[in-house]
Order: structure tokens, then sequence, then C-alpha cells
């Protein structure tokens, strides 16, 4: 397959206002082959017109959770202890085709909105299991779009047994019970390396799998250990959720005595192929081990705000050479799978938190973490995130008549501070075009609408909270808040 793009402008670095214009690209099976000034030679499977059009890398979304797709605007007000009990709580078990359908929603508003590629860590309910794994693949798959997808499981809940401990009455509630039933970790371990073996690489490289252990206050050290062993034997990623809130922190300084950060480091279990979505309740010491050992992480702006978790030091982290990606995360807890949101609020929210605004985050640094610091997470540095001949050829054209474009004074800018998703066009996934001039070509788009609407209708969410669930969130919402209160006090 050989496409052409021809007289678009291209998102250039080096160039005053960030783009040239007038460029032709041409795309080989699923390479960028010739960024050029003149219209290249030789015969083409198709052409795209890029009159009026800004090429751009595409973005991609480093961290979110696709079963959520049918549970955005379900909380309000609830922080992340209380608000997992109403997630797990109301979600309801999930057959494959939900599954599926989910996934495809999450992809529609993604790809119109000009991600290309996506990291998914994935949970399921019931927990564990092939025929979820198999079914999101499989969507992933027919989607055209780019994705690693990093099963999530865990064998532990410390949080929860070290508030038990402290006397909060957590213990009768159904989500007490429910972080105990868990698959032996063989069991578990062995579902996930076939997996792999089944997915990763597969449709020529576009689809990936993560190892995507839970979280640091969620997993026994023998599961971190055999699954990072597990990563580095097929050369897969791990992604695993890291101090995203001032109880999580609470739970791993009681477990270890000191930095989660640093028993990781100790343990051998951090390392480039590491991601750590959020790492929000870190000191700078966590943030140089970090930077010593070449793990990256995901910040996830939205739902850190939603939730009250707080604001990572993401300042700190990109001084210390942290690769700092973004993310949506799931759609129940920032409600959207927009990244550009993503990018506009990280570009914007770290600002009063530093006294000189020369240490504010600049466009084009909040440009490359939606974009090659995503692509470390995926396990494809310098293969994706710019448009450069080698790259894959992975890109999005923006209308230049949008509003949020018009007039075009700074390129990085406007994407950073001005656009909303709403200029995208067409989106290019693998030197295959999957959305042209808002038609969605790789799938039928009405017809997987109008099954999510059907497939939606009486699920446990949009009934009202059970007694036994609406009392277990109240008794998570006073142990969050008083953990919390004390974990502020002593950090202030």
């Amino acid at each position: 397959m050989r496409l052409l793009i021809e007289d678009c402008a291209v998102l250039d670095a080096d160039q005053p206002q960030g783009y040239a214009s007038g460029q032709y690209l041409v795309l080989e099976d699923n390479l960028i082959t010739a960024v050029t000034g003149q219209r290249p030679g030789g015969e083409f499977d198709r052409v795209i017109s890029g009159a009026d059009r800004l090429a751009i890398p595409g973005l991609i979304n480093a961290h979110t959770h696709s079963p959520e797709n049918f549970l955005r605007a379900t909380t309000d007000r609830l922080a992340l202890e209380p608000w997992l009990v109403h997630l797990f709580g109301m979600c309801g078990e999930f057959s494959a085709r939900d599954y599926y359908l989910s996934i495809m929603l999450g992809v529609i508003e993604m790809v119109r909105s000009g991600v290309t590629g996506v990291v998914d860590h994935f949970w399921m309910n019931p927990p564990l299991n092939a025929p979820a794994l198999e079914a999101a693949m499989s969507a992933y798959r027919d989607s055209g779009l780019r994705a690693a997808v990093a099963p999530l499981y865990r064998d532990a809940q410390y949080d929860v047994d070290y508030g038990i401990v402290e006397g909060y009455p957590l213990a009768d509630t159904f989500f007490a019970q429910f972080g105990r039933q868990f698959p032996p970790l063989a069991e578990m371990l062995a579902v996930v390396d076939t997996f792999i073996q089944r997915w990763h690489g597969a449709e020529q490289g576009r689809l990936r799998v993560l190892v995507g252990p839970s979280g640091l206050q969620w997993c026994s050290e023998a599961l971190l250990q055999q699954s990072l062993e597990l990563a580095r034997r097929y050369q897969t990623g791990f992604h695993m959720h890291l101090l995203e809130t001032g109880l999580q922190a609470w739970a791993c300084r009681r477990r270890f005595g000191g930095s989660g950060v640093a028993w990781l480091a100790e343990r051998g279990l951090l390392g480039p192929e590491v991601s750590l979505p959020h790492s929000v309740w870190l000191t700078p010491d966590d943030v140089e081990c970090l930077a010593r050992t070449g793990a990256s992480v995901v910040h996830n702006p939205a739902a850190n705000l939603k939730l009250g978790s707080g604001l990572a030091p993401v300042r700190t982290m990109l001084d210390y050479g942290v690769p700092v990606a973004l993310g949506t995360d799931g759609a129940a807890s920032s409600d959207n799978q927009v990244l550009f949101e993503a990018l506009r609020l990280a570009a914007l929210i770290h600002n009063p938190g530093e006294a000189e605004p020369e240490r504010w985050l600049s466009a084009r640094e909040a440009w490359q973490m939606a974009t090659t610091a995503g692509a470390v997470v995926m396990g494809l540095p310098g293969r994706l995130g710019q448009l450069k001949p080698g790259y894959l050829a992975d890109l999005a054209l923006l209308d230049l008549n949008s509003p949020h474009l018009l007039p075009l004074n700074d390129a990085y800018r406007h994407l950073a501070f001005c656009e909303s998703g709403a200029s995208v066009r067409t989106v290019i996934v693998d030197g295959r075009v999957v959305m042209h001039e808002g038609f969605i070509e790789a799938f039928d788009e009405a017809a997987i609408l109008a099954e999510i609407r059907q497939a939606v209708a009486g699920r446990p969410h949009q009934q009202p909270v059970p007694p036994a669930i609406a009392e277990a969130i109240e008794k998570f919402k006073t142990f969050q808040m008083e953990v919390t209160r004390h974990e502020r006090l002593a950090a202030a």
C-alpha cells in the first residue's frame, strides 16, 4: 500500500511557527518514507488532499481502562477509594461482547479526537479471564487503532487490610470480601503468558501486550517479581498504578516502612520497561530513583482532579529526565477519552505550584507528553510520535479552517492550549486510513453504536445503588478522608 498526502502543512519543531506548509507525505505499508516539499513521483494506491490540513503525529493515550466506557458520568464528589467501591459494586458482570463493545465505544471517541495509539490497563469482571482478553484484542484488531493491552490483576489489598487493623469498619463490606477472591498466582500468570504468546506483536506489530499488575498496594512481592520476569522474558512492558492517592501512600509506607519507590528499586522492580500511571504522591528522592532506573510515568490530570487525588510532580520529573506520558484514565473517573483535554490540563494546572513562570510546562513539553513519551510506554520509542521517514505511519489531519486553529500563530500552542479534538478530520494508523473527512472507514460506526445502546440498557450502573453498596461507600469515605487528612498534614 502506497499512500500520498499532498500539499499539507506538517507539524515541524524546527520552524518558527511550528509547522511547514506545502508538504507531501509518502506512506508505504506502515511507514512514513518521505516528508518533502516536492511532489514525489511514482504511482500511489491512494492520494489524500492535504489542502487546508495540518498533519500531526497521532496522539497516544498512555493509560485507560476500556470497560469504563460503559460507566461514564456515573459518579461525582467521590475520592478514589469510595469511587472504587461504587465502580465494582455497580459495574455488573461483562460478557465477552460487552468488552468488545465498550472498547469500540472508546475507540470511536479517541479516533474522532486524533488518538492513534492506546494503552489499555484492562480490568475484568469476573477477574482475569481468557474470553475477555480475546474479546479485547479482537476489538482492537477490528478497530484499526494501535493498542497495547495490559491485563489488570492483583492478589492483595494491603490498603483495606491496614484500615481494618486501624479499626475502620471495613471487614464486613462486600468490597473487602471482593478483594480476597483471587485465583492462584500461578493460574493468573498462566493466563497472561498465553495471552502474550497469542497476541503480542499481532497485526504486523500494531497490537501489543503489556504485563499489568494492578498497583503497589494491591500486589504481593511474588506477583510483582514473577510479573516482571514474564515481561522481560517476552520483551513486553510492565504497567502498574503507583501512589495515586494519599491513602495509597499511607498504606505503602505502612507496608514497607519507607518509600514504596525505593522498595521497588531495591528489589530490581524498576527499569526502562516499567511504566507507572499516576505517580502523584512522590518525593524528590522517589523521582530521582525513577530517573536513575529509567522507568516512565503516565500523568492522568483529569482523573486526578476529579477524584481529588492530587497533582503529580510533573515539572520535577521532567527536570530529572523521567519520561512523562499522558493518559485519560478510564471514562468512569475522567468521563471522556479525549486526550486533547488531558493535554490542555497538563499544560496549565501545574502553573500555580511553580513560583517561576520559566518552570511552567511549555506547549512543546506538553505535546511531547502526548506523543513521544507515550511511545515509550507503548514500547515503541523512536518509532512513534514524530512525522519523520522511518517512523510508523500514525497521524491525523486537522482542519486549518477550524476556529481552534485559525489563525495558526504557533502550531504547538494551538495544539496544547486551543484544540479540543474537534478539528480532526482524518486519522491514519499503521499506514491505513481509519477515518477520512469524518467518516470512519475501518468499521461500521452506526451499527456499533446501535448495539451499544441495547447492551447498556438496564445494566446495574443505571439502577439505584443498593443499601449494602451505599453503606460500603460511606465507610470507605470516612476511611479515605481521615487517612488523607493525616497524610496532607504530615506533608505540609
